[in-house]
């Protein structure tokens, strides 16, 4: 990821020289002088609450009947994703809910250059198919404004899902908007009596830190209809330009799939005879990234209670999955995900477990990924940390402010955590 302080630099060369005019928002933003960041841990192993300006439940989209369910949008089954090009320091971005969740499709985030969450678009009113349920009863099992093929209300707006780790953001150096696009590669528990799948994908373009009323459009030209269960996941492949995915891995066949960022078309590849299948995960407990240090996916999920560490090879993913051996094993929480992120200035991963919330994991892959992974623990002293059920890439570093920014639930505290470097 380039250093957006060298970037800043440039901006404000080019402010001087040219002018604001064709530059966008979020890169004026970033030629602007650094906010204050006296809410970040000073020194690498502290953690620091955060003292936000306002809530995330008071966004509330109050769509018809479901006011008390915005919350839900992040507690049922749903992730969120971090976005570096928001402003300076960029942004965690919330969207879920679905299912019996809620119906509120809103995107919401916490933009970490003022402490303010702020809800980007609106949710889908009733008369197009967002809240029927709440006045027809739960009898009716055919909603005439909702379009199952694609899962989306009928303003054409994909509706609330259960985004498990499936959301991702596009860079805008590849394509994306110039504060980057939110991808939601497949969509998975659309509409309360629906319980909707699909493999058509949306994305939602941030243009500029001032935005307000922002809107999805479907982004893929195509959606695959096959093996769309619960529990998905997906990370941007940077080097191909890609979005990797896969989902319900406990039923998922030889294969893995993914979306081309330049023919919005989804794709798969099919593994080899001998291929290694992925681990036959629990239910909703699969989170991803993408190693470009390695070339390679790495997944965590559970199996059997235990947590399972794979990875595969992205120049050679025929040859499916592999499990290397870690130096010491990590505690699970039967079921559920163990988000986990990349510090490129380390080359590690930090990992969090619900299993023992007073302390983080590191983990450093060799080079040669097939190689055992060293494993450490870093008691947190003192503290202790919330953990989510489901958490998507809610858990994820902020290069800006070299730490973990994280929010377990609707209602919880934010904190920040400076890994060890």
């Amino acid at each position: 990821m380039e250093n957006p302080f060298d970037r800043r630099q440039f901006l404000q060369f080019a402010l001087t020289q040219v002018g604001a005019v064709a530059l966008s928002a979020c890169d004026i933003a970033l030629a602007a002088p650094v906010p204050g960041t006296n809410w970040v841990p000073a020194s690498a192993g502290d953690i620091k609450a955060v003292v936000t300006a306002n809530t995330f439940l008071s966004q509330n989209g109050k769509l018809a009947g479901w006011e008390y369910a915005f919350g839900k949008i992040i507690d049922d089954y749903s992730g969120g994703v971090f976005n570096p090009y928001w402003g300076t320091l960029g942004a965690m971005v919330f969207h879920g809910g679905g299912h019996a969740a809620t119906f509120d499709n809103s995107v919401v985030v916490l933009d970490l250059n003022d402490l303010t969450f702020k809800r980007l678009s609106n949710p889908t009113p009733s008369a197009n198919g967002a809240n029927w349920i709440s006045t027809i009863g739960l009898a009716q099992k055919v909603d005439p404004a909702f379009n199952s093929s694609h899962c989306e209300y009928g303003d054409g707006q994909p509706g609330a899902g259960h985004t498990y780790d499936t959301l991702a953001i596009l860079p805008p150096a590849d394509g994306g908007a110039p504060c980057g696009s939110l991808i939601r590669v497949s969509s998975y528990a659309v509409h309360v009596n629906m319980s909707g799948c699909t493999g058509w994908a949306h994305r939602f373009d941030f243009q500029s830190t001032a935005m307000r009323n922002g809107k999805w459009v479907r982004w893929s030209v195509n959606g695959p209809t096959s093996y769309l269960f619960p529990g998905a996941c997906s990370a941007y492949d940077s080097l191909r330009r890609r979005f990797w995915w896969i989902a319900g891995l406990s039923s998922a066949p030889p294969k893995i799939r993914y979306l081309d960022v330049v023919t919005q078309r989804q794709l798969e590849i099919r593994f080899s005879s001998k291929a290694r299948l992925a681990p036959a995960a629990n239910p909703d407990s699969v989170t991803m990234r993408y190693d470009s240090e390695r070339d390679i996916l790495v997944m965590t999920c559970t199996v059997g209670g235990k947590l399972v560490l794979a990875f595969l090879r992205c120049a050679s993913p025929e040859m499916g999955w592999m499990v290397p051996p870690l130096s010491t094993s990590i505690p699970a929480r039967s079921g559920s995900s163990h988000p986990f992120d990349f510090v490129p200035e380390a080359d590690k991963f930090v990992l969090l477990t619900g299993a023992d919330n007073s302390a983080l994991y590191d983990i450093v892959p060799p080079q040669d990924p097939a190689s055992t992974w060293m494993v450490t623990r870093r008691p947190l002293v003192g503290v202790s940390i919330p953990t989510a059920h489901v958490a998507g890439k809610r858990w994820s570093y902020a290069p800006a402010v070299k730490s973990f920014v994280w929010m377990a639930r609707s209602s919880s505290a934010v904190i920040a955590y400076r890994p060890f470097v």
